[in-house]
């Protein structure tokens, strides 16, 4: 970031937008997998805090920008009407306003406040995916569970059937048959 005191008017504003989330780093970090939900859901909120805050800092630097971008407007109207009044030329304001527009400070600035909000944008939708991760994490761990339940159910199932076989074969042998005689 540049110098925010700086008079426009003498030093060229060039403001630095700064890119607050690499698009390869918060696809990994958004990424899971389902075979370890723990992990993930531990992750899960360092994770969403940390976005939240580049998202904030996006936002802030939009602020600055605007903030600048103001500045500078207001330090080059000052400038093309000293400018006119020097040469003696009479300006509208409508020709003062295109001047200004057209201003390569002010120019950088507007790109630079375009560049800024498109990152702003990022942030935002980072956070909202982060979110969507959430969701879909407590979805897989209801998933998970109910799974998890069918199994147990099953294992049940096979352990009260082998205690039943094995129930059944223990008073066939007492009455004297064969467990595997079937009558």
């Amino acid at each position: 970031m540049t110098d925010t005191t700086a008079d426009p008017v003498k030093e060229p504003t060039t403001f630095q937008v700064r890119e607050f989330i690499d698009a390869k780093k918060l696809k990994e970090d958004l990424a899971f997998n389902d075979q370890d939900l723990t992990t993930a859901m531990m992750q899960q909120s360092s994770l969403f805090s940390y976005y939240g805050v580049l998202a904030a800092e996006a936002a802030r630097q939009v602020d600055v920008v605007k903030l600048l971008l103001e500045n500078t407007e207001a330090a080059i109207y000052q400038l093309e009407r000293n400018k006119a009044a020097t040469a003696g030329e009479k300006l509208t304001e409508a020709m003062l306003e295109k001047r200004v527009a057209r201003n390569s400070r002010v120019i950088g600035m507007k790109k630079a406040l375009n560049e800024a909000k498109r990152i702003e944008a990022i942030g935002k939708t980072a956070v909202e995916a982060f979110r969507h991760r959430r969701d879909m994490l407590v979805q897989m761990g209801l998933i998970s569970r109910e799974e998890m339940k069918g199994e147990l159910r099953i294992q049940e199932k096979n352990i009260r059937e082998s205690a039943y076989e094995y129930q059944k074969d223990s008073v066939l042998e007492r009455m004297g048959r064969k467990p595997s005689e079937d009558a």
